[in-house]
């Protein structure tokens, strides 16, 4: 085997995303969600988004851009905010 082949496979891959091990622990992370009933067409405030766990809603570094954004379904008390329900 030549010298750069071999330099070449050590180089690897690049993935990005998260690992195989770290898939099972995305749902200890914090998420945004809904903290009060919300009816559609309400303006999200900093009284109805916060950033809690488990993971299963739009990651914390949206919690800026989500708020002033009008909903586009009722909402509850306790559900994960996803791109869908903004509008």
């Amino acid at each position: 085997m030549l010298e750069t082949e071999r330099a070449w496979q050590a180089l690897g891959k690049i993935r990005f995303g998260p690992t195989e091990a770290e898939n099972e622990s995305l749902i200890y992370r914090r998420s945004l969600y809904i903290t009060k009933n919300i009816k559609k067409g309400d303006v999200l405030t900093k009284d109805c988004v916060r950033c809690i766990r488990p993971g299963l809603g739009l990651p914390p570094r949206f919690f800026k851009w989500v708020l002033g954004k009008n909903i586009n379904r009722d909402a509850e008390k306790g559900t994960p905010l996803t791109w869908e329900m903004i509008g």
